[in-house]
């Protein structure tokens, strides 16, 4: 080579690296979430980002969100579906079984990936927790939360038996819960009241009807109304003299008792899911995972309030003791 090649050949090595930094950034890939509430979903959705980031991708730079946020009301859910569809992001996040349905209705080809739903394969959206088969998989909730809930109740206060159960009338895993609750009450010897809400308007009357049946203790489960408006639903129970016994994290909130799987946890399986859909991989392919970790949280100050001892056996249990 003479020294005129040698020098054309040293140019072009110097211009490569050049011009490999004069192309122009990947955009962030888009990730859709369609939830209740930013707010009520705070904790989950840093734990989400946290974990993306452990995986090699930042908010901002590898990916944004796309929030869309129900309140609580079914009856928004399908536009706000078809409004996250129709920008056509690389994944949607979403929880609870009503969001799902309505994303399902949607589309076919957007992946859906969940961070809390029941009874998934019987609802027909996902074909089995192995092989879900189609465009949609997560982390599902376990039906035997609510037969454990039951029995605490009984631990917890053994000479109750008439038991008060909250039930969303438009939401179908809400009415499946009640009938869980019902046959486990059943079982146990109890009494179940199911109280039945249209809306979040329904509360007091609901409540008249929980003092008329002179409920002993009450079930608040995991529906989207419920878990926006807890905070109410609590002090209306603690106005009552009720104790609140619940499948969703809510000591804070003024719940007794709650035993629910860590949806934190839950969360940042989500992000792991998430980042092998944003690498290439199908939902139908990605079997649908099933939590490991549940927190037993217990409020003694309501316990005092409500006149209540909790017996040892279930304290030593306790994950959390709010004191």
């Amino acid at each position: 080579m003479n020294r005129r090649d040698t020098i054309v050949a040293l140019l072009a090595l110097g211009a490569a690296p050049l011009a490999a930094k004069a192309q122009p950034p990947t955009a962030p890939r888009r990730i859709g979430w369609l939830i209740s509430s930013r707010k009520q979903y705070g904790p989950m959705i840093e734990a989400f980002t946290a974990k993306m980031k452990e995986l090699g991708s930042i908010e901002g730079r590898d990916f944004v969100f796309e929030m869309r946020e129900s309140e609580g009301r079914v009856d928004k859910l399908p536009a706000l579906a078809r409004e996250l569809v129709a920008l056509n992001p690389a994944v949607i996040v979403t929880a609870a079984s009503a969001p799902i349905a309505a994303l399902k209705r949607e589309t076919t080809t957007v992946p859906i990936v969940f961070g809390t739903a029941a009874e998934v394969v019987e609802q027909g959206f996902v074909a089995s927790f192995a092989r879900p088969g189609g465009n949609i998989t997560g982390v599902t909730l376990r039906g035997e939360l609510r037969g454990k809930l039951v029995e605490l109740i009984r631990e917890t206060l053994p000479s109750a038996r008439r038991i008060a159960v909250l039930e969303h009338e438009s939401d179908a895993i809400s009415r499946r819960a009640s009938a869980d609750y019902q046959r486990v009450n059943a079982m146990l010897g109890n009494q179940s009241r199911i109280v039945r809400l249209k809306g979040i308007e329904d509360l007091e009357r609901a409540f008249e009807e929980i003092a008329r049946a002179r409920s002993e203790a009450l079930i608040v489960g995991t529906m989207a109304l419920f878990e926006l408006h807890r905070k109410r639903i609590v002090e209306l129970a603690l106005k009552a003299r009720l104790p609140v016994f619940s499948t969703m994290r809510s000591g804070e909130e003024g719940s007794l008792l709650s035993y629910s799987s860590d949806q934190t946890e839950n969360f940042r399986r989500v992000a792991v899911l998430v980042d092998k859909v944003l690498k290439g991989a199908k939902p139908a392919d990605l079997p649908v995972e099933q939590p490991d970790r549940f927190v037993l949280e217990i409020n003694l100050r309501v316990a005092k309030a409500l006149g209540i001892k909790i017996p040892r056996s279930v304290l030593i249990r306790a994950d959390k003791v709010i004191e």
